[in-house]
């Protein structure tokens, strides 16, 4: 079963400071955590109990607003199978994070150190960062959200988009909806209640769909810009988008860190040095693979796998004209 595995940037075990806690400070972003990918899903008010009596009364503006959710991953036991890997991220902010400038925390350094190399910077280079940049543009058909936008002064933008597995929805009954595991955690952490409880799982398949429909996009307007777009996603995710949809994106793999026209970084959660390139063009040109054909479907079933399950007894429904 799912339980939460870090709660504040720490890990649920004997050595978690409880100190620490009270602040709802994020050691990833060097400063209050701010929920993550669960800010709408867990609003505790700060001044509702179990919890209020658990944190600095300066959390929440002294109990007029909410707690930020702080958990920041998933662990799964007693199961083994590739759907299941031990941790799952659920808040960007554990896998990346620019929002602490030059104090990166030692998890994340070889990550963002890789990444300002892969963006063409140069030791010595100001580059600024901007976060959560909405561009619209309705004449053209443009309406995304860039996760952050990275340049240095007069040079050309590059996009970093952070993809981390969300939570499914749990179950509220049961207490296994990311607000109730939250809960259920801090009141662990702080000896409050023995047992940890169940968390949400991870949602994988509509984190696929959700970066496959802006990977191309994203990616052609940050090389049109002169720039280009850097995809960030945890190993154990990328895995099981692998496996689960039949992608062969082992023929995109970059051994010697070469960028192209999409690049997409995968980046372990416990081993920061773990870290590969996937990168190749958008079309297939010559005897490289493009990334479009990623986007097909690797197989179409013949047509007598539909029928077979179309008998007249199951259909739900006869319509007429």
């Amino acid at each position: 079963m799912p339980r939460v595995n870090e709660l504040y940037g720490q890990a649920l075990d004997e050595s978690i400071d409880k100190a620490e806690l009270r602040n709802a400070f994020c050691p990833f972003m060097k400063k209050p955590c701010d929920g993550g990918g669960n800010r709408d899903m867990a609003r505790w008010k700060a001044n509702e109990q179990p919890l209020s009596s658990l944190f600095d009364t300066t959390v929440g503006d002294n109990g007029d607003g909410f707690i930020p959710c702080g958990v920041c991953s998933i662990r799964f036991s007693g199961r083994s199978n590739a759907a299941s890997p031990e941790n799952w991220a659920i808040c960007p902010r554990r896998l990346l994070t620019f929002e602490c400038g030059q104090n990166v925390s030692e998890a994340q350094r070889p990550l963002v150190r890789r990444i300002l190399q892969l963006a063409g910077f140069q030791t010595g280079d100001m580059v600024s960062a901007w976060s959560e940049i909405s561009l619209r543009d309705s004449t053209k058909g443009f309406n995304y959200r860039l996760d952050y936008v990275l340049q240095k002064s007069g040079g050309a933008p590059v996009i970093v988009e952070i993809m981390t597995a969300s939570t499914s929805g749990g179950n509220k009954e049961k207490l296994t909806d990311i607000k109730s595991a939250f809960c259920n955690a801090v009141l662990f952490a702080h000896g409050v209640q023995p047992d940890l409880g169940d968390s949400p799982g991870v949602n994988v398949r509509q984190v696929w769909a959700r970066m496959a429909s802006q990977l191309i996009v994203k990616s052609e307007a940050a090389n049109q810009w002169g720039g280009r777009a850097i995809w960030v996603i945890q190993d154990t995710l990328l895995d099981y988008i692998r496996k689960s949809t039949g992608l062969p994106l082992d023929k995109f793999r970059s051994h010697d860190w070469t960028p192209c026209e999409i690049n997409v970084i995968s980046a372990n959660l416990d081993a920061p040095e773990q870290i590969e390139l996937y990168a190749g063009p958008i079309r297939p040109s010559g005897t490289h693979s493009g990334w479009l054909e990623l986007l097909t479907a690797p197989g179409i079933p013949d047509k007598e796998a539909l029928t077979k399950k179309l008998s007249p007894e199951k259909a739900v429904a006869v319509l007429e004209p």
